[in-house]
C-alpha cells in the first residue's frame, strides 16, 4: 500500500514536471517574444505566435486525461501524439481568441481617456475575460469531443462557462498566479508551475463540460448536445 502511494506521488510529480517542459517547448516562439523582447515594440510578433499556445495546452489536457485513467501511460509520447492529433482545431480556437482579444485591446486603447471609456472599458474587460474563459474550456472540449465542430463546441463552452462561473474563476486564477510567478521568476516558474496550472485549468474545464459529457454519454448526438 505504501509503495503504491509513493509510486503515485512520484508519478504525478513526474507528469506535472514533464508537462511543464513540454508546454514550454511547444509554446517556445510565444515565450521567446514575451520574455526576451520589448513587448510594446514587438506586439505584432506576440499576436502572431500566441495561437501556438492552443495546441500546447490542448495536448497537456489530453496527457492529463490519459494519465488519470492509467498511471503507466507515457507522458511524453502521449503529449506528442495528442499535439499532432488536436493541433489544427486547437490552433483555430487559440487563433480566434487571440484575434478577439486584439480587437478588444485596440478598442480599450482607443476609449482610454475619453468620456465613453468609463463605460466601455469595463465592458471590454468583461468580454476579454469571457473570451479567455471560453477558449480555455473549448481547448478541453476539443480533446474530449473531437467529433463536434469547433464553432458549435465554442458556443456550448461559452454557455457552460457562464453557467458554472466558479470553475471558470478557478481556472483564470490559476493562470493569473502563473503569470505573476513568470513575471517575477520566469525560468523556475515556467519549469515548475506550468504543468500544475494547466492541470488546474483541465480539472476546472472538465467540471464545466460535465453536462456536455453526460449528454454525449447518454446516447445523444454530441453535436446536438453542444447546441442546446
Amino acid at each position: 500500500m505504501r509503495y503504491e502511494v509513493y509510486n503515485r506521488v512520484f508519478g504525478t510529480a513526474y507528469a506535472l514536471l514533464a508537462t511543464s517542459l513540454l508546454v514550454v517547448a511547444a509554446s517556445a516562439p510565444f515565450l521567446a517574444v514575451l520574455l526576451f523582447t520589448p513587448v510594446t515594440a514587438t506586439w505584432p510578433a506576440l499576436v502572431l505566435t500566441a495561437p501556438s499556445l492552443g495546441p500546447a495546452v490542448a495536448a497537456a489536457h489530453a496527457a492529463f486525461g490519459s494519465t488519470a485513467g492509467d498511471d503507466t501511460a507515457p507522458v511524453v509520447r502521449g503529449y506528442l501524439r495528442a499535439w499532432r492529433r488536436h493541433a489544427r482545431r486547437a490552433f483555430a480556437v487559440a487563433g480566434v481568441a487571440t484575434f478577439a482579444l486584439l480587437v478588444l485591446a485596440v478598442d480599450a486603447r482607443a476609449a482610454w481617456g475619453t468620456p465613453v471609456g468609463a463605460v466601455a472599458i469595463p465592458v471590454l474587460a468583461v468580454l476579454a475575460l469571457l473570451t479567455a474563459a471560453t477558449a480555455l474550456v473549448t481547448l478541453t472540449g476539443v480533446v474530449e469531443h473531437p467529433d463536434v465542430p469547433v464553432a458549435r463546441l465554442a458556443r456550448a463552452c461559452l454557455f457552460l462557462a457562464l453557467r458554472r462561473p466558479h470553475f471558470t474563476a478557478v481556472s483564470l486564477a490559476a493562470l493569473w498566479v502563473l503569470a505573476a510567478a513568470v513575471a517575477a521568476l520566469p525560468v523556475p516558474a515556467l519549469a515548475l508551475l506550468t504543468g500544475p496550472a494547466c492541470y488546474v485549468v483541465w480539472v476546472g474545464s472538465r467540471a464545466t463540460l460535465r453536462p456536455l459529457r453526460a449528454g454525449s454519454g447518454s446516447g445523444s448526438d454530441p453535436r446536438a448536445v453542444a447546441t442546446r
